[in-house]
């Protein structure tokens, strides 16, 4: 089996499929890692200072929830992430359809983005079997 990407390597990044927030923090846990639950950003930092891409401060003991980067290393989803990442890309669909064309667009271009978050998520995701084995 090839080993991950190094952006990978530095966190897990794959929890059972069907894990909640909550139970994929106990899962994750168990390595001694400090999670930070992100719902903003639809998803829970494995915070590694050394490979955040939120530019965290040479000190700092947690990230910078406010500038989760796309392709962390450290980001784990969950199911109900990618399902609310998808809710959220449908809200601001409708909010699109009462905008200006270009504002709309915008926010068109916004929702495609967090659906692609998604369904990358279920791509990769692993159900529970698969992870344990």
């Amino acid at each position: 089996m090839p080993a991950p990407p190094p952006a990978t390597a530095a966190a897990p990044s794959r929890v059972p499929r069907g894990t909640t927030p909550k139970a994929a923090a106990k899962f994750l846990a168990r390595d001694g890692l400090v999670l930070f639950d992100n719902p903003d950003a639809f998803l829970i930092c494995a915070f590694k200072r050394d490979t955040a891409l939120c530019d965290p401060d040479s000190g700092a003991t947690a990230p910078n929830q406010f500038a989760c980067q796309l392709g962390c290393g450290n980001a784990v989803r969950t199911d109900s992430h990618a399902q609310a990442a998808r809710k959220h890309a449908d809200r601001l669909d409708a909010k699109a359809a009462l905008m200006p064309q270009p504002l709309g667009d915008r926010f068109r271009r916004t929702a495609n983005r967090f659906r692609a978050l998604a369904d990358a998520h279920d791509s990769a995701a692993q159900y529970a079997e698969e992870a344990i084995a």
